[in-house]
């Protein structure tokens, strides 16, 4: 009898440490979903290492990874230098835009706001945004055509040395033609 309990709690023990599987689709409009469940036409993406959250602990955890630097001997908060978190919200990873006009609103995340002295860095394919204001959350780009792009954001101090680096967005212009009607 013990070595059944003995066996079934190294199984779910296993199935704790082992990563998660998600299930990701793109449906007719081009949109891209996940979920925990399979789906039609889903492919199985392994996540290695799940964040998890315990909301009745009341408390924010803490990155499991983090993709601010390259330099992972560094502890995560030197490398932040008190933000929490620097990233793009939108738009999305993946995010299949339609129609745009070439005009595109990129909207960030910086938590806690932007101490003083320090200012946003956005890049476009590489590129920084040179009309992007030091301090704004919020910024149209202009000429954004279709194909793939990306985005990423850093804070920078007042001498211009980033002091935090978000995951770089890739996302898909896509534009409607006559032809396909």
């Amino acid at each position: 009898m013990r070595t059944i309990v003995l066996i079934c709690l190294m199984m779910v023990a296993g199935s704790l440490v082992a990563g998660t599987t998600l299930y990701r689709w793109v449906d007719e409009q081009g949109r891209v979903h996940y979920s925990d469940t399979p789906q039609a036409d889903a492919a199985a993406v392994e996540i290695a290492n799940p964040m998890t959250f315990d909301a009745s602990a009341g408390i924010r955890p803490e990155p499991q990874t983090d993709t601010t630097s390259t330099d992972r001997r560094t502890p995560a908060k030197e490398r932040f230098a008190g933000y929490d978190s620097v990233g793009i919200s939108a738009p999305a990873e993946e995010q299949v835009l339609w129609n745009i006009g070439a005009v595109l609103t990129v909207t960030l995340s910086v938590r806690p706001a932007l101490r003083p002295g320090h200012s946003v860095r956005v890049t476009y394919d590489g590129t920084p945004v040179a009309d992007w204001p030091n301090t704004a959350i919020t910024h149209q780009l202009r000429d954004v055509y279709r194909g793939t792009h990306v985005l990423s954001v850093s804070v920078v101090d007042a001498g211009g040395t980033e002091v935090a680096t978000g995951q770089p967005v890739t996302f898909y212009v896509k534009q409607s033609s006559i032809l396909n009607r």
